[in-house]
């Protein structure tokens, strides 16, 4: 990824190596089409030419010669974007695209050497391992350039071409597929198309979400592995799969890896050869190869795919439902059937214009949304009561292990499973509403994961079959009725179909089910919107109480500041009416580490976690690896309490993330700087967790349970409950199950006079 600079000729920059390129805002053409639509003749004067007429910087500005002539503001499904016209009277010619290339040859020559060798030498890696090639086309810009990228370095039989058909895509997109089928007359092109429609999709899954993005799988992902597997007429089918993802799209996309195996299914290899392009040289390649087919980008669409996405900005909503309203009519009118019912009337336009209904996360007020079973454990055995359901269990439980005995009995049903080389019973009732499994004790923690799964397919499965593409042996099918089939013969039991979902079991369940989505948030504070800053740590550190008259900070910071110290544990308020308090006794034992030890933030934030609400919610309910910004968060957080309350807990949570080593060194929320103002946070997880700090987060659960000895899988199933007393570690620093179980070897070898685990077989105590 280039930096680009201007130079003196009409439009034509100039690519150079930079340190820091991406602090420049994106680049995208603007033809005559975008100007006639915002009726910029009025002042301006340009020729009815294809070339392009100016520049466009992070996506609104409008630069002629890198200085900004015009802006366009706000934009929403139901208003059209404006543009406010700083320069007037301009006479705008077309840019000599030829000589743009000129000027940048030798950079762009290096760049198209090495994503061209990149492709080669992929599939030669990957072909030799049984994956067949396959370019993912969208009639995007990303993926015409790809396109042609791999069709300058491959032959034709070399690879296939597939287009994800996911039905919600504009006309301009589905003309830009035909384009591409003349201009490459030679390739093998394929739709693959999910056999629910998107009235289907959207009525089971409800609206997608940021986070709830089933969509993806559903329509783009799943399709395209099940037609390799009719291409090949192989179950086992293996894709590699050229895309055309770049780092610079979104701060998520910019972590990823050019090589991602098992990343969208356990069948596919994702390669990404143009990853590190920016969006000059992308567009700059188009340009040169007058392949830009798209007219939605001539039309001032910045980015192209389905009509209604929770991922679009108010400016693409607007200015694609003004030029495209027919199209996009079907999925809107969706979007307001959610928004009927989950808002009054009069906050469902703001609810749609804002984005509210993109953070949905569950299926609260959704007509099929909810939880659709319970389940008990009791007298060593686990009972599952439905209901609603799907499937019949009978038909999905053979994933977990071979059905060994099964008879039919006047009240239903009643068999022996092999489940993990244990053998264990089974009942059902007649109407299947009711599935018994014992004995309990003989189960796994990870074959009661997989009880659950069964139980969410039984519930929610509607047929969409991601769970066949997770399939590495075709043994999961689902037939023509929708129904779930398992090929006993061909399952080899790797639980691939239930835990791609991440715990669930089923994209419909995690879409629609509701445990797990809220908590109360009583006694939300909102810290005067002002973080626990490192400095404001550092003050409290050199000066104790007699900081809080000290007049280094405003009155409002040091009214956060003392509650923050409160709920870190690091402040006592000895009386009533005591503005100032005395520093705890944990306060004297981390400050003699000083404020820039990781492991002094560690302790600040378990206790963070454990006696701050926001701190709180978000340790539970922002998971590892994703990205969101400050709105996100806001709008994920509910109606509980006002927005400007939220607000300020939000803001105060993020400044915690983004002026503390709570942020970036802990890697709870590393700070990304979109703009000047503007920030977005990656949640990775302390993965490398210091172990002192885990010891006092063990000990800091056992002290709140009053449990000193547990099973750590049931421990994090009670932590995870609406009443739960105390927090999981693995949930306070964002640890996966594997690695947690992993240090807390670690621990027991180094402090066994504080700690004893035991993690075999089914055991997973901790003492």
């Amino acid at each position: 990824m280039y930096a680009y600079r201007w130079t003196k000729a009409n439009g034509i920059f100039e690519l150079f190596v930079s340190d820091n390129p991406k602090k420049l805002p994106s680049l995208r053409p603007v033809f005559k089409e975008e100007l006639d639509y915002f009726q910029l003749n009025r002042f301006w004067k340009y020729p009815n030419t294809k070339k392009p007429l100016l520049w466009a910087t992070g996506i609104r500005r409008y630069v002629l010669n890198g200085k900004v002539v015009a802006e366009a503001k706000e934009g929403s499904f139901y208003t059209k974007p404006t543009v406010e016209v700083y320069e007037k009277d301009l006479s705008l010619k077309g840019i000599d695209v030829a000589k743009l290339w000129r000027v940048n040859k030798t950079l762009m020559d290096g760049l198209i050497d090495t994503a061209t060798r990149f492709i080669r030498e992929t599939r030669e890696r990957y072909v030799a391992q049984g994956y067949a090639p396959i370019a993912a086309f969208s009639g995007g810009k990303d993926s015409l350039a790809l396109l042609d990228l791999i069709a300058r370095e491959l032959a034709p039989n070399e690879f296939y071409v597939v287009f994800s058909n996911t039905g919600m895509e504009l006309k301009s997109t589905l003309a830009a597929v035909e384009k591409a089928k003349e201009y490459w007359p030679n390739l093998r092109f394929f739709e693959a198309r999910c056999e629910l429609s998107p009235e289907e999709t959207w009525n089971e899954f409800g609206p997608p979400g940021r986070r709830m993005r089933w969509c993806c799988a559903v329509h783009k992902s799943t399709p395209t592995i099940l037609k390799l597997r009719q291409i090949t007429g192989d179950y086992n089918a293996k894709a590699l799969i050229f895309d055309g993802v770049r780092a610079d799209e979104s701060a998520q996309r910019a972590t990823y890896e050019a090589i991602g195996e098992g990343v969208k299914n356990i069948s596919q290899v994702n390669c990404s050869p143009i990853l590190n392009w920016g969006t000059a040289e992308l567009y700059l390649y188009l340009l040169h190869r007058d392949i830009l087919f798209n007219q939605a980008y001539r039309q001032g669409l910045f980015r192209v795919g389905c009509k209604v996405c929770p991922m679009s900005s108010g400016w693409w909503d607007g200015v694609a439902n003004d030029l495209y309203r027919d199209e996009m009519a079907p999925l809107l009118r969706k979007v307001e059937e959610y928004a009927a019912l989950t808002k009054p009337t009069k906050e469902r336009k703001p609810f749609i214009e804002q984005g509210g209904w993109k953070a949905r996360m569950g299926g609260r007020g959704l007509p099929n949304g909810g939880n659709r079973f319970f389940e008990m454990i009791a007298d060593n055995e686990i009972t599952f009561h439905f209901q609603s359901k799907r499937q019949r269990w009978e038909s999905v439980a053979p994933l977990l292990g071979p059905i060994v005995e099964y008879v039919e009995t006047e009240d239903g049903a009643r068999g022996s499973q092999v489940i993990d080389g244990q053998i264990v019973h089974f009942s059902s009732a007649n109407d299947g509403k009711k599935v018994v499994y014992a004995p309990y004790d003989k189960l796994s923690r990870f074959a009661v994961s997989k009880l659950r799964g069964v139980a969410n397919k039984v519930a929610y499965c509607c047929g969409c079959k991601t769970c066949e593409a997770q399939c590495p042996t075709g043994a999961f099918v689902i037939d023509a009725n929708g129904e779930i089939l398992i090929r006993s013969n061909l399952c080899c039991h790797c639980g691939n179909c239930i835990s791609f979902s991440n715990g669930k079991g089923c994209l419909a369940a995690k879409s629609l089910s509701t445990t797990g989505e809220s908590m109360n948030l009583k006694g939300l504070k909102t810290y005067e919107h002002f973080g626990l800053r490192k400095e404001f740590l550092e003050h409290y550190f050199e000066q104790k109480s007699e900081c809080f008259g000290a007049g280094v900070l405003g009155n409002r910071q040091y009214v956060a500041l003392r509650q923050w110290l409160q709920d870190a544990e690091l402040l006592v308020i000895n009386k009533k009416g005591d503005k100032s308090g005395v520093p705890s006794e944990l306060f004297y034992k981390l400050e003699k580490l000083g404020t820039y030890h990781p492991l002094v933030w560690a302790i600040i934030w378990t206790n963070l976690v454990r006696r701050s609400t926001i701190c709180r919610w978000y340790a539970l309910y922002v998971s590892a690896g994703e990205t969101f910004d400050k709105n996100d968060l806001i709008l994920r957080l509910g109606d509980e309490y006002s927005e400007s309350t939220r607000g300020n807990a939000v803001m105060a949570l993020c400044e915690t993330l983004r002026f503390s080593p709570i942020g970036a060194n802990l890697r709870q929320g590393i700070p990304l700087n979109i703009t000047k103002t503007t920030y977005k946070y990656v949640k990775q997880g302390w993965e490398s967790a210091d172990p002192i700090a885990l010891l006092y987060s063990l000990y800091k659960l056992a002290e709140e349970t009053g449990t000193y000895s547990f099973s750590l899988s049931r421990m994090r199933e009670q932590c995870r409950s609406s009443e739960a007393k105390g927090v999981y570690p693995g949930d306070v620093f964002g640890i996966s199950e594997e690695a947690l179980r992993e240090m807390l070897q670690a621990l027991a070898n180094e402090f066994e006079d504080y700690i004893r685990v035991s993690f075999v077989m089914n055991l997973d105590n901790v003492v």
